[in-house]
């Protein structure tokens, strides 16, 4: 239950109790600053930035600037009385069970640093070919426009179902998928097909339970991770050519040998166990195959046309949102460059059976996660 809710109810908030205890009334943003740099420094920030978020209040201007002023605590004073009364009350790693901390570990592990720069985002065709031509039709993805990014990380792998039974069963939500033929699709090392806002919250929750920020990537940062750092490379290869059943699987081995079990002869939805091909000069697998990936942004068809050169965000509303990737075997569909969309939530088709609408089936739409954090991802724990 969230504070909010509780406070609706009458019910204590343990969160504000335990910041009360150590900051009471009066207590100035400094003694805070001072922790927050201890800690930090200590890298013992790792699992409890959220915590801290909550615990401390506001996050503000003047909180940032006092990091490096405050001398009003001692550090070691500090960081002592919040180990021993609030710990308790505020770490949720205390709470975790195995199957978590080890989904925690590995995902950490899995995080490959992208180290931050600046690149021609879109179709950069007329750059990089002889003819000077683009290499697709789409308009979306034109025209190609500068772009700077910091740093962040992102997962080496799409998260599989294996991944996500781990948090459904930590969180108390149903085990996905829920459709009879959906669920036919369904092998532990495989990634999982999920909405949009499933993805999202996947991540978050992951978030929260390593105290970093997690969150799905920005359609930049996913261009800019495929093309291993913004290389003018069309397909997220070892070597940035399409070469079936070397760098990738085409598609008479997904449907015949990857997945013979289906029972559908030889008709399969286009997933395939992870890590299977050679990963991507950065070292990400299945970037624009094995399923398409899931960014945070919603899709405008002409906000290349216009948008920002630092770190862009998508725009702020919309219907859709951006899906990158492979789809049905195309090698178009495959290219860094391209884009697609697709409805957040579960939706009717127009197609009836029985007399009832048939609802969009998500298995090929998947997901990575990544850290939106410009250090690298601390590992050992």
């Amino acid at each position: 239950m969230g504070a909010e809710a509780r406070v609706k109810r009458g019910e204590p908030n343990k969160t504000k109790e335990c910041g009360a205890r150590l900051f009471p009334p009066g207590r100035e943003e400094a003694d805070r600053a001072k922790l927050w740099r201890y800690l930090w420094e200590k890298r013992e920030i790792r699992h409890r930035t959220l915590i801290m978020f909550q615990l401390f209040g506001t996050w503000n201007r003047e909180f940032m600037a006092r990091l490096s002023t405050s001398r009003r605590f001692t550090a070691m004073t500090s960081a002592a009385i919040w180990l021993t009364f609030c710990l308790p009350a505020c770490s949720q790693q205390n709470s975790q069970t195995p199957d978590v901390k080890a989904l925690v570990k590995k995902s950490l592990a899995d995080m490959v640093f992208v180290k931050g720069g600046t690149f021609m985002m879109g179709d950069f065709g007329p750059s990089a070919t002889p003819e000077k031509l683009p290499y697709t039709a789409q308009h979306e993805n034109k025209p190609a426009h500068q772009i700077t990014l910091d740093s962040f990380s992102i997962g080496r792998y799409k998260v599989t179902y294996a991944d996500f039974d781990v948090y459904t069963k930590a969180t108390g939500k149903p085990s996905w998928p829920q459709d009879a033929i959906d669920i036919t699709y369904k092998r532990p090392d495989y990634p999982v097909g999920v909405p949009w806002q499933m993805a999202k919250d996947y991540c978050q929750w992951l978030g929260q339970q390593s105290g970093l920020p997690i969150d799905l990537p920005t359609e930049a940062q996913w261009e800019y991770a495929a093309r291993s750092g913004g290389k003018p490379l069309i397909f997220a290869t070892d070597n940035g050519k399409w070469e079936p059943d070397r760098n990738f699987p085409s598609g008479d081995t997904v449907a015949n040998k990857l997945a013979p079990d289906f029972g559908y002869g030889g008709v399969s939805m286009g997933t395939y166990p992870i890590g299977k091909y050679p990963p991507n000069p950065l070292g990400l697998y299945d970037m624009g195959f094995d399923g398409r990936d899931w960014v945070n942004d919603w899709f405008a068809p002409d906000y290349y046309d216009h948008s920002p050169e630092k770190n862009p965000q998508g725009p702020a509303t919309g219907t859709e949102k951006v899906i990158r990737g492979e789809e049905g075997g195309s090698d178009e569909t495959a290219m860094t460059i391209y884009r697609y969309k697709k409805k957040p939530a579960p939706y009717a088709l127009k197609t009836l059976i029985a007399g009832k609408p048939v609802m969009a089936t998500f298995v090929t739409d998947t997901f990575r996660c990544a850290v939106q954090n410009t250090s690298k991802v601390p590992q050992g724990n």
